[in-house]
């Protein structure tokens, strides 16, 4: 199989849904993840120095649990790509979310977050009318995703539960217009990998089925 994707072992699903994200077995290994959270433990017992910080929260050695917050500066440490959460943002006044919504059926991918497990969804660039389903509970069956409709993928993941992060380059978040010529760059900003040359064969079987 092309597409990068490791079985489930215990909780260890972040560092997983990392790697099937950028397509890369080499990347993001534990004990970075862990130096990571340990660093975000700290800033926020230095703001909060009244708190007890519990590092926990952010990693779990024994069982490979990492929070989202150290998934997102892990990617914007290696590779400049800021994962914003599309329910966060202000829908009727926030400039990114305009930026992603106008052109949602063009965005590269999805981090996806449903309660302690973490999965991805992304395209290929030899197969542009679909999105496949990367999921260490299911390594060897990725479920595609028609182009259009992403938008009932996205309304299916909301009334289940799942968060959705978009990934974009780092610069976005400081930009205030974007220049045509760069919007395919911002909005694709994982980097190439093995399965973009791969032309993948997809069928009624491979589709995901919406219940």
């Amino acid at each position: 199989d092309a597409i990068v994707c490791e079985e489930q072992q215990l909780l260890f699903c972040g560092r997983h849904a990392l790697r099937a994200f950028v397509q890369n077995l080499d990347k993001f290994d534990d004990s970075s993840l862990v130096s990571i959270g340990q660093e975000l433990a700290t800033q926020k017992l230095l703001i909060h120095e009244e708190e007890r910080i519990n590092q926990d929260i952010y990693y779990s050695i024994e069982d490979g649990f990492y929070h989202i917050e150290v998934i997102q500066n892990a990617l914007r440490q290696e590779f400049n790509i800021e994962l914003i959460q599309l329910e966060a943002l202000n829908r009727t006044a926030h400039f990114i979310y305009e930026v992603i919504m106008n052109n949602i059926h063009d965005v590269q991918a999805f981090f996806i977050q449903k309660g302690n497990h973490y999965f991805c969804v992304r395209r290929f660039d030899n197969t542009v009318d679909y999105f496949f389903i990367i999921d260490s509970l299911s390594p060897n069956m990725h479920k595609t995703i028609p182009r259009n409709r992403i938008l009932d993928y996205i309304e299916y993941l909301c009334k289940n539960d799942g968060l959705i992060y978009i990934p974009v380059s780092a610069h976005l978040p400081q930009m205030h217009s974007i220049p045509s010529d760069l919007l395919h760059s911002v909005l694709h900003s994982l980097p190439t990998c093995d399965a973009d040359q791969v032309v993948f064969t997809v069928n009624e079987r491979t589709n995901f089925t919406f219940s």
